[in-house]
């Protein structure tokens, strides 16, 4: 039974015990708690589940930790064999779960970890859960920060899928998962999880493997345990325990209980040995395995050796003239990948030009995978070179395209638009203000979305960088040619610009509100005036840029806000170019005129042809100094700028 766990050991007693129930509502007393933890490593289990949110609200933070150290303090057993592992990544306002993913929450949590458990660096933390309020690769990076500077010993996630893993691994070593798995909810094991950890080698512990408190009464009814309860005379819950045991040799089940008796029922699924003939009885009505899709995906693809070899960076590139005599390049499937405006239109154009047939999901309508039928009936009609343009941004989206190509003969070859989240937005924006003269809000591009599909929300973009997936050789590539984002300097943009935050910046109300709401309300920040002159003497125009949620939320009308403007400009006495703000909710960001998102800088930077050389943007948020990198402009915080 004994079970190797990776970086948690090899483990006599293959279960870990959460904490939960022990540090939320309706928990025992702190003595009880301490009694029912002793007991558990009596039994032999050594890993101890908790997180600094086990507690009862933002007040009571790190109970479960401070819990989970009494308790093996307290152990008269062997305590340098028990693992305490620990979760951060959310908040508990008023008892509320909440994700909070952000770089300052995370280091917040780490540091009030380290002072429960008392450490000078804790052993394993797991992230909690995804805030869909920041972007997942800054939590990943704030994370792996936080480990190179020792705080962290080892990392590992919860409530992931294959993707999300992957691209934590560009950060750090994973060394543990954690989601949920029970023989009434199987989705870790359909999705790839269980299969991909295992091939990784992390232990994947499963949580809520009786399918949670609520449901255990619904295992009485489960018609897949039925069987094995009448051949073992079991209760149900100790053989779906025993289920997920088995389901594979890296599946430690992670469970809790409040009562002594709770735990001893849970406990006897140690006692259960499941034969082959159990396991073929279980598995006709449910399955651990991954499905056919998840597995390919998943699974290394190896390049038949005799298909037509491909060079790095061959074939046609922007700009090329259209070709009348035989198509350039070789034989082949191009794959060309990246975030909605890397760059791809472009790129795609040269293929056309030198006779590639090219595949699009925006120009011919329908889903990704509608492309795979149309990819085979043009390979049976006999065209040997093709190109796909589309985003691909996991595995398993790129996968029935390299196995289509391969059935048909032909390499693939993948190039990756490496383009940044900020120069993409830029780009969207930049073909927005273009094509619309201005930026659109979330009503716009709704509507839009269909007859100009070219205009992703700030939402796609996102989900695309949660679920990106690099590309790489072992998914049956030929080449993978990454291709860096360079923009290209325009000729016309050659005037001085001086970007300005406005509330916080420039002024300030004398009611104490956050922004004003009547022109009556505003009061210029002192020192303004004589340092803006400067600039102006130097040749730099000034031009404001604002967010005003207060519009969205009914708190600001359009004609307020332009008049608060107004008053602004008169206050301040010099002259302002353009006013642009920003009149849409602060959440969730539906539009690219919201700071940190550059829309307006690229609409004043275009109408007024302003350099990015000579672009400066002074603001007091981090969003504005976000707002600023997006640009190329050089950033100064308010304070500073003004104090000089």
């Amino acid at each position: 039974m004994a079970r190797d766990a990776g970086i948690l050991g090899r483990l006599s007693c293959p279960l870990a015990f959460g904490l939960l129930r022990l540090g939320t509502e309706d928990r025992p007393t702190r003595e009880e708690a301490i009694s029912l933890i002793h007991q558990v490593l009596d039994a032999g289990i050594r890993i101890l589940d908790t997180a600094d949110t086990y507690c009862l609200n933002e007040k009571d933070l790190h109970y479960g930790e401070r819990l989970a150290l009494d308790a093996v303090q307290s152990w008269s057993g062997p305590q340098a064999e028990v693992n305490i592992i620990t979760k951060v990544g959310m908040a508990r306002p008023k008892g509320r779960w909440v994700p909070a993913g952000n770089a300052r929450q995370l280091r917040e949590a780490v540091e009030g970890s380290l002072k429960a458990l008392k450490c000078e660096r804790l052993f394993l933390v797991q992230l909690h859960a995804k805030d869909t309020r920041v972007p997942y690769e800054e939590t990943l990076i704030a994370l792996a920060q936080l480990q190179r500077e020792g705080k962290i010993e080892h990392l590992g996630l919860c409530n992931v899928n294959p993707p999300e893993l992957r691209q934590a691994q560009r950060h750090f070593e994973v060394m543990s998962v954690q989601n949920e798995l029970s023989v009434m909810d199987r989705s870790a094991a359909s999705s790839g999880m269980l299969e991909l950890t295992q091939q990784l080698g992390i232990p994947f512990l499963a949580y809520r493997p009786l399918g949670g408190h609520a449901k255990v009464e619904k295992l009485e009814k489960n018609r897949a345990l039925a069987p094995l309860v009448k051949r073992h005379s079991r209760p149900p819950h100790e053989l779906a325990l025993a289920a997920v045991l088995a389901s594979k040799p890296h599946v430690i089940p992670l469970f809790g209980a409040r009562r002594l008796s709770s735990l001893r029922s849970s406990l006897n699924c140690l006692c259960v040995e499941l034969d082959e003939a159990d396991l073929s009885a279980l598995y006709t009505k449910i399955s651990f395995e991954a499905s056919p899709e998840a597995l390919a995906a998943i699974a290394p693809r190896v390049v038949p050796s005799d298909l037509p070899k491909l060079l790095p960076n061959q074939g046609p590139v922007p700009g090329a003239k259209e070709s009348t005599q035989t198509p350039a390049g070789p034989e082949e499937v191009v794959l060309l990948m990246g975030i909605q405006g890397a760059g791809k239109s472009e790129l795609v154009e040269a293929y056309e030009a030198a006779g590639y047939a090219r595949l699009n999901r925006d120009l011919l309508g329908g889903k990704l995978d509608d492309l795979i039928p149309q990819l085979q009936g043009v390979l049976e009609g006999g065209a040997r070179r093709v190109v796909l343009d589309n985003t691909y941004p996991t595995r398993i989206s790129r996968g029935p395209v390299i196995a289509t190509a391969h059935a048909h003969r032909l390499p693939v070859r993948c190039r990756y638009l490496a383009t940044s989240a900020a120069d993409a937005r830029f780009n969207v924006a930049l073909r927005m203000f273009k094509r619309y003269g201005r930026m659109l809000g979330p009503e716009d591009m709704k509507e839009l979305s269909k007859s100009d599909p070219n205009l992703p929300p700030p939402v796609a973009m996102q989900r695309w960088l949660d679920s990106f997936e690099p590309p790489a050789l072992d998914e049956g590539f030929s080449v993978i040619d990454e291709l860096p984002f360079v923009r290209r300097a325009d000729p016309q943009l050659i005037n001085k610009g001086l970007l300005l935050d406005v509330d916080g910046t420039l002024r300030k109300t004398k009611s104490g509100e956050l922004y004003p709401t009547t022109p009556e309300d505003i009061e210029l920040l002192p020192g303004r005036r004589e340092v803006l002159q400067g600039w102006l003497d130097r040749g730099y125009r000034l031009y404001f840029v604002s967010n005003q949620s207060g519009v969205a939320s009914g708190k600001l009308t359009l004609a307020a806000a332009d008049a608060c403007f107004a008053r602004t400009v008169e206050l301040l006495g010099l002259p302002v170019e353009e006013v642009a703000y920003c009149p849409h909710s602060a959440f969730p960001v539906g539009c690219f005129c919201r700071k940190p998102m550059t829309g307006l800088g690229v609409q004043l930077m275009i109408k007024h042809q302003l350099s990015p050389k000579e672009l400066v943007m002074v603001g007091d948020m981090d969003s504005d100094e976000a707002f600023a990198r997006g640009l190329g402009a050089q950033y100064f915080d308010a304070a500073e700028f003004f104090g000089q």
